[in-house]
């Protein structure tokens, strides 16, 4: 039609949508490490790569794209994994790099994993699970080049990663609010019950999109987010470095089960 006002009408026929059961997977890419006495070992980095789907009715956007939890997370896993496999030597010991289906839905994918492992339990050191790295508008304050680990005392593993991201210009801290209470609602959760050292590490625990259509990838800091993933990428070559495999603390009472646990592990 010729540029201007026109009385045509088109007509648009749309079948309505349809919903197709699937099988989902666990999503796992290994990088083998460089040294014979340490490749049989190997740290596991993941995330999560489901959200809760979309709303059943309603006018407007209805996806929950899930841009911060945890789209973030899945392309951190991503892009730490590229980073770290074009080094000219790889870490000394191996890295698992796994993105878990079924978070949301009570953390299927990574339950699957702890009974179904693509490497041996007793040879996991430890896991970093990624939890909402994007975004920086916490509902508790801004949270520029920082980053918090949960259950921040049940193990070495944080004040190892909290000491190599300061060269990166990241703080990893300890959120004295949620810390403990958060430890066991993701992915890190399956691992540690094992006995293996597992945290999340997150920049915001609550933002104001959290589990809303909202929650879109325009709303993403980043430049942030690739200051957190070298950090995270520094620590997971601490990790994969050090001689002895980080250890769970004893001393501290919340964390009793993991020792014990560890123990059963490690007899």
């Amino acid at each position: 039609m010729k540029a201007g006002p026109t009385d045509a009408v088109a007509s648009i026929h749309v079948a309505a949508p349809r919903q197709t059961e699937v099988a989902l997977h666990n999503v796992i890419g290994i990088l083998r490490g460089s040294d014979p006495g340490l490749k049989d070992t190997c740290v596991l980095l993941t995330a999560h790569y489901d959200h809760i789907g979309r709303l059943a009715d309603g006018p407007g956007d209805r996806i929950y794209n899930g841009a911060n939890d945890d789209g973030s997370g899945t392309v951190s896993v991503i892009e730490i994994a590229r980073a770290l496999a074009s080094l000219p030597k790889h870490p000394r010991r191996s890295i698992v790099f796994m993105t878990f289906f079924g978070e949301e839905e009570g953390m299927v994918g990574s339950h699957y994993y702890a009974r179904h492992p693509a490497w041996p339990i007793d040879k996991t050191v430890a896991q970093l699970n990624l939890e909402q790295v994007g975004r920086t508008d916490a509902s508790d304050g801004p949270q520029i080049k920082t980053a918090s680990i949960t259950g921040y005392d049940f193990s070495e593993v944080p004040s190892i990663l909290a000491d190599a991201a300061q060269a990166a210009g990241v703080k990893v801290y300890k959120n004295p609010q949620n810390s403990d209470s958060y430890f066991s609602r993701s992915d890190n959760q399956s691992l540690a019950q094992l006995g293996i050292p597992a945290h999340t590490l997150c920049v915001a625990y609550d933002f104001p999109d959290y589990h809303k259509v909202s929650d879109s990838w325009d709303k993403i800091d980043y430049k942030n987010m690739a200051a957190v993933d070298c950090a995270v990428a520094l620590g997971l070559l601490r990790l994969t470095s050090d001689e002895a495999p980080p250890k769970w603390n004893e001393q501290y009472g919340p964390a009793r089960r993991y020792v014990e646990a560890g123990r059963r592990l490690h007899p």
